[in-house]
């Protein structure tokens, strides 16, 4: 895990919060990928000032001989997804946050040392970890105190192998365990599944103890039902992903279907 803080224009937001559409499990290069839908999603934040993203894993679909996924069916080849992916991403580089690795770029690291995810987070210019990223923005002004808003963002791919939705949340909702965030963003499951849950902080300075809203989102996919899904007998994927709204004034996350 690293940390790593951005600070958005004080005044890009007229609107008087920021919109984040994390993005992950496009699968590029595979069959099922809908490029069409993803091509909306990047056009949708390039569209306003105040929309960003963060790259969650499994961009590319890396099939190669030794890995589950066909890779005598891919439409491209590993090096070519990523020349694709960089295409698709350029418009949006300045508004991508953060990016992590997923488990189907690591099989090109686990058997060629290569972190393809790094090659690609760097020629967008975005910031990079493999596992994981407790990311901090700062933007706006606070109705109190006309200080910046400020809000923390743990996300990482995920690793969970739960066929079921409760398997998926309680993957999800252990997050929680690991490290104290305002949002947690995990991927690789394929499923849309948002909540939110509230826990007690101590406030040391103050000695007071502080509500604390948390909300926890696993991103969907950019799979059409087909492939490897159909031989696995695995149900369709809930396409697309969601996205949430940070608002300035205060300090409230908003989860948008």
């Amino acid at each position: 895990m690293i940390f790593h803080e951005v600070h958005l224009d004080k005044n890009i937001d007229k609107h008087n919060y920021i919109e984040i559409k994390p993005i992950s499990d496009t699968h590029l290069g595979d069959l099922q990928c809908n490029e069409e839908l993803l091509m909306q999603d990047i056009e949708w934040i390039k569209e306003k000032p105040n929309r960003y993203t963060l790259l969650n894993g499994d961009i590319l679909n890396c099939a190669t001989i030794h890995s589950v996924s066909d890779s005598y069916s891919s439409k491209m080849n590993p090096h070519d997804e990523l020349k694709y992916a960089r295409k698709l991403f350029m418009p949006i580089k300045d508004k991508i946050l953060t990016s992590v690795r997923g488990n189907h770029e690591y099989r090109i690291y686990k058997s060629d040392g290569i972190d393809i995810s790094e090659e690609l987070s760097f020629s967008l210019g975005c910031a990079y970890n493999a596992e994981g990223i407790l990311l901090k923005v700062r933007f706006g002004e606070r109705k109190t105190n006309q200080k910046p808003q400020v809000y923390t963002i743990y996300h990482t791919h995920g690793s969970s192998s739960a066929q079921l939705p409760g398997g998926k949340l309680n993957k999800l909702y252990r997050l929680r365990n690991i490290v104290i965030a305002d949002c947690y963003i995990v991927s690789h499951t394929h499923e849309k599944i948002a909540f939110k849950k509230n826990i007690f902080i101590p406030d040391i300075r103050n000695n007071k103890i502080v509500k604390k809203e948390q909300v926890f989102i696993n991103t969907g996919a950019y799979l059409k039902w087909g492939g490897y899904a159909e031989s696995k007998n695995y149900h369709p994927s809930n396409l697309g992903t969601l996205k949430l709204r940070f608002y300035s004034s205060e300090k409230r996350i908003e989860i948008i279907q």
